[in-house]
């Protein structure tokens, strides 16, 4: 029997853009997710990482210095192919003389067997060479595994185990996949086990006999917000040649990502929601992104502004988007607050009466059908209808309302 860690898709030294200040924090998490994995591990014959341990090649130094170093802490075996991110170009990382100092530590740069000392284990690695790709790079596989008289399929008695980066061309998945693997990969090469790289959510796909023999461990520590059932990685037993392997999930991540979309109101729903994110629990941990969608006064807005200011230090990274949020013009109230004829009140009474030309936000204008004639009497010829959406008048409205409260005595 023969038990070993499979990983992929480390994406060290990735920029997180969207986390803003928080980018390096959620970097530094990652070496740390990785570090927490190796230690789970426990007692493997050895380790496989399916590519994309690091975002790009263009990545500093001393980050492969760090990983050379987590690496280098560890008595496991641990066997990498290059992925389309970081792939085996003349710049590649794996060409650094720092994986030469690494007695435990194989970068496959040839796509070659390679039998592991004193195990009945042969790897057929793929190592990636470039960004993008329309063959299948584990199709030179099938050459190594076929029947012959002096090689019957029957009467193997070694674990046969690929190792590629890139997208099982399943039908429906995904449309021109990047380095497509053909899903009936294990059959066609007779493999026990395809450690695959690439999706970063846990994916197990069955053979012809119902057998999971071909898996995505996904990432260990999510990159995004659209990712499901990633912080990953899995151990896998197989007892003996052709035996299904068994198959153990590895939950390792530290950042949990949440989207969450809310409907506002009223102040009412805002105090709800404000409420709602006081009771999540390790909000260091989180990423939060609120989308929020309704109808609403300037005071309710105020109030979901002053407590994303208020969250934004006690989470991870803390998001409120309120595009599809709309301000419900109060026009008496703007009105008692400046003279009558005043540029600006005009300006605002404008703005209100252009809501009426927008399906989504017309039945909360409030200006009077006469005085939005006149209006519309004066606008006639001009380029300001052009290109108008709710998106924008909801914008200057609540640019105006800032402005006209600004300039009241």
């Amino acid at each position: 029997m023969v038990r070993f860690l499979h990983t992929a898709d480390w994406h060290l030294g990735m920029k997180y853009s969207q986390l803003h200040e928080n980018a390096e924090k959620a970097r530094q998490i990652r070496i740390k997710t990785i570090q927490k994995l190796l230690d789970q591990a426990g007692q493997v014959d050895f380790i496989l990482m399916a590519g994309d341990l690091f975002d790009s090649n263009d990545v500093d130094k001393r980050l492969l210095n760090t990983v050379s170093e987590i690496l280098g802490q560890s008595t496991v075996p641990t066997y990498i192919i290059p992925g389309n991110h970081d792939p085996l170009t003349l710049d590649s990382l794996y060409r650094d003389p720092v994986w030469d100092n690494l007695d435990n530590v194989i970068v496959f740069k040839e796509s070659e067997p390679f039998t592991i000392p004193h195990l009945s284990v042969t790897i057929y690695p793929s190592p990636v060479s470039q960004k993008q790709s329309k063959n299948d790079p584990t199709q030179w596989i099938n050459s190594h595994n076929v029947e012959s008289e002096d090689n019957p399929r029957n009467d193997r008695n070694d674990i046969k185990i690929g190792l590629a980066h890139g997208n099982l061309a399943i039908e429906g998945f995904i449309d021109n996949p990047n380095f497509p693997i053909n899903p009936n990969r294990t059959e066609i090469s007779d493999l026990d086990y395809l450690a695959l790289g690439e999706w970063h959510s846990l994916y197990t796909h069955q053979d012809s006999s119902g057998i999971n023999r071909t898996v995505y461990p996904g990432t260990p520590e999510t990159t995004k917000f659209s990712e499901q059932n990633s912080g990953k990685a899995v151990i896998v037993d197989i007892q003996h040649p052709r035996s299904p392997p068994i198959i153990q999930e590895m939950d390792v991540g530290n950042l949990t990502w949440e989207k969450h979309k809310e409907q506002i109101n009223s102040m009412i729903d805002a105090q709800n929601l404000h409420f709602k994110i006081q009771q999540i629990k390790n909000p260091q941990k989180r990423v939060i992104s609120i989308n929020l969608t309704g109808v609403t006064d300037q005071d309710t807005i105020n109030y979901l502004d002053a407590f994303q200011s208020e969250f934004q230090n006690r989470f991870m990274h803390f998001d409120i988007r309120k595009d599809g949020l709309f301000l419900k013009p109060n026009l008496l109230e703007l009105q008692a607050l400046l003279p009558e004829g005043a540029v600006v009140n005009r300006t605002f009474e404008a703005l209100i009466a252009l809501m009426k030309t927008q399906p989504e936000i017309q039945e909360y204008s409030e200006l009077d059908p006469e005085r939005t004639r006149q209006i519309f009497n004066e606008l006639r010829g001009s380029e300001v209808l052009e290109g108008l959406s709710p998106e924008i008048i909801n914008r200057a409205i609540l640019l105006m309302y800032q402005l006209i409260r600004e300039a009241a005595p």
